[in-house]
């Protein structure tokens, strides 16, 4: 069974890529692995390419014939969590940088740029809260 499993042999989409269509396929995996840490949108399948469609395709097959019974699925898993919250630990140090600059002495002098990037942070790090990558405050 393992030797067949797509986890394992996608795993290099699952676990290393980021683009649209792999970012969809890994929170279908996540979701797999523990469905309250990911929720996939079914919505993302109309984007997907023939290709990324096949995988997808593969991936619910095996799991509807062998649940969470895949040792390369709970190793893929666990490394997609890992990786979105490393995303999350990077992102909160973008924010401690971003801060440690004075808005006046940013980007020739743009203080509204500043104050922009900041906003568009704090949100990234709301929605990335919000879906468990980063802890609390």
């Amino acid at each position: 069974m393992a030797s067949d499993s797509p986890f394992l042999k996608h795993r290099d989409i699952l676990v290393h890529q980021s683009y649209s269509a792999a970012n969809a396929l890994q929170d279908f995996a996540l979701s797999c692995y523990n469905g309250s840490l990911g929720q996939f949108r079914g919505d993302s399948i109309g984007n997907f390419d023939p290709k990324h469609f096949e995988i997808f395709l593969e991936l619910v097959n095996y799991y509807r014939r062998h649940g969470e019974n895949d040792k390369h699925l709970l190793e893929v898993g666990a490394a997609i969590w890992d990786n979105r919250r490393e995303s999350g630990r990077k992102l909160l140090a973008q924010i401690a940088e971003h801060r440690a600059i004075k808005p006046s002495e940013y980007e020739d002098g743009s203080e509204r740029e500043y104050w922009q990037q900041m906003e568009w942070l704090k949100g990234a790090a709301e929605n990335m809260r919000r879906k468990g990558w980063i802890d609390g405050d």
